[in-house]
């Protein structure tokens, strides 16, 4: 089912003309701006005088101007993904339907192996407990324009370890079981969201944060360039125990796209996915992120450490 796929900038300039800005870049009527503003008196004596309007004057209505059409745009964008989101959902429950997922074999794991998971379990969660999640709700409290999202899911279930220890057990039998353990960078995990107006200097500011409360960061993947997966995914060690932990950074919509496509990702992933499959799949993963608004600046959150790969925007995520 295809989605009209309209480009950001022509969204934007559509909805500049569906809510009429004037030529000097204010509404009238905005209901959002001063009422010195929304009177037009700035626009007059800009007009009037270019030359010599106050420089402050000139800075604060064009900042106006530019929220003005980011709220217009952020309005048609927000109506045009719920439109897509409804199209998308039923889309993906008929394929499900006819293409069931095949079912999971879980690997065979040794009893040392499993009880190693376990022990780790026990201490992934009293990590989670004790040391990251009264930090994270910490940096929370600091910006009240983010929260924290899904903290239901802060913590990956032993079943779902177990299954990707065995699963790194049985393609490299040579691994030893605590390194397989070691290999779950995301054990622990958390999703940040903000809005598209504070999405790039929030994401920026809580790094900052996550440093300032003495985690080291290990890696960053900036993913926005990308056509199947849009947001920020980083990894944060923690030095007390020298775990990882991840933190994503999402728009509202991104973070429903991503929920979205959840499970066409995972079928991606999965070996029994046929290549022809998996071409549909991705297909349907792209048609979710060209109807994602890209917050300003967002391209100039950098990886780390710079990789070619993760630049060109290639997906490297597990979410």
């Amino acid at each position: 089912m295809a989605i009209d796929r309209q480009p950001d900038d022509e969204i934007r300039v559509a909805a500049t003309e569906q809510d009429e800005v004037d030529a000097d870049g204010v509404r009238a009527d905005e209901s959002d701006v001063s009422s010195d503003y929304g009177s037009g008196a700035l626009d007059e004596r800009i007009t009037a005088n270019p030359h010599n309007t106050d420089g402050n004057e000139r800075y604060e209505y064009h900042v106006v101007y530019r929220a003005t059409v980011d709220a217009v745009y952020l309005a048609a964008a927000r109506e045009r993904w719920e439109a897509a989101k409804l199209e998308l959902d039923a889309e993906w429950r008929q394929y499900a339907d006819e293409h069931p997922a095949p079912r999971r074999e879980r690997p065979g794991i040794d009893e040392q192996a499993a009880t190693q998971v376990e022990q780790a379990c026990k201490e992934i969660r009293e990590t989670e407990v004790n040391i990251v999640t009264p930090a994270m709700t910490r940096i929370e409290a600091e910006d009240p324009e983010r929260k924290l999202v899904g903290l239901e899911f802060r913590c990956k279930g032993q079943d779902r370890i177990m299954e990707k220890v065995a699963a790194a057990l049985e393609e490299q039998p040579d691994l030893a079981s605590p390194d397989a353990l070691a290999a779950v960078k995301d054990a622990i995990r958390y999703t940040f969201q903000y809005s598209e107006q504070h999405y790039t200097e929030g994401v920026l500011a809580d790094i900052d944060r996550l440093k300032a409360d003495g985690f080291e960061l290990f890696d960053l993947r900036n993913s926005w360039a990308g056509e199947e997966y849009k947001g920020v995914n980083s990894r944060w060690w923690i030095p007390e125990t020298g775990m990882l932990f991840e933190v994503q950074f999402h728009t509202e919509i991104s973070f429903e796209a991503k929920q979205l496509t959840h499970q066409a990702y995972e079928r991606i992933r999965s070996s029994p996915t046929t290549m022809a499959e998996q071409d549909e799949l991705v297909d349907f993963q792209r048609r979710a992120c060209v109807c994602i608004p890209e917050p300003r600046g967002v391209r100039d959150i950098p990886n780390y450490p710079r990789r070619r790969d993760a630049e060109e925007g290639h997906v490297l995520r597990d979410r």
